[in-house]
């Protein structure tokens, strides 16, 4: 054996067993599992729906009472009307076709003041994100320019809010266990495996909507 492989052969050997866990339950539906002693920032995949207790989420949801309506306020130019939580900080289009450039406006009113958030900013795409600090923000007017181009479509939309699940209280006693991390198993055959992600900002898409969360235990991968 080469000095390389020998180096190699004993980096790994001395590297620390990566925090990851299967699930003994891979079946669809809302799954609790206890912190394990250091994994506390234990998650699923980030594309599953989940959350700590104790700790923030992003609650992205898309709220379909949020859209207020669109109307064109001068030629060549649509606005569109959302109405969003207080708490909201996000608020993210998607549009139907790309916006090649065209120019948007954004303003956020809260308290009867209005704050701008883009002053004819062009954009390409077909996702156009939003994000402000100030707080109590409760309706944003995104205005596009389509001079020359199609009249844009918006087709989906969604809000994002923080809050602390476990302190709401819609949500049942099983999901509201101190050290414990809940999530949202999609089933279909997939087999999920929960790591260690220190500083991953964990994200629900709805409210849950189940009554109980299923108690399960992790091994080793």
């Amino acid at each position: 054996m080469g000095p390389l492989a020998a180096l190699v052969m004993l980096l790994a050997a001395g590297s620390p067993e990566p925090s990851c866990f299967v699930p003994s339950d891979q079946m669809a539906g809302w799954k609790r599992v206890v912190l394990p002693e250091g994994a506390p920032a234990l998650a699923a995949p980030a594309d599953v729906d989940q959350f700590r207790s104790g700790e923030p989420a992003l609650l992205f949801e898309q709220d379909a009472s949020a859209y207020i309506g669109a109307d064109s306020e001068h030629p060549g130019r649509m606005a569109y009307r959302f109405q969003v939580p207080r708490d909201a900080h996000q608020l993210v289009l998607d549009f139907l076709e790309d916006l090649r450039g065209a120019k948007v406006d954004a303003v956020a009113y809260a308290g009867g003041r209005a704050f701008p958030l883009l002053d004819e900013r062009r954009y390409s795409g077909t996702q156009l994100g939003l994000y402000w600090t100030m707080e109590g923000v409760d309706h944003v007017v995104v205005s596009v320019h389509h001079h020359l181009r199609e009249k844009p479509v918006v087709r989906e939309w969604h809000v994002g809010r923080r809050l602390e699940p476990g302190k709401d209280p819609r949500l049942s006693a099983s999901f509201r266990a101190p050290r414990s991390l809940y999530f949202l198993h999609p089933g279909g055959g997939r087999r999920l495996e929960l790591c260690e992600a220190p500083g991953r900002e964990l994200r629900l898409s709805r409210w849950p909507e189940s009554a109980n969360a299923s108690e399960v235990t992790l091994r080793r991968p």
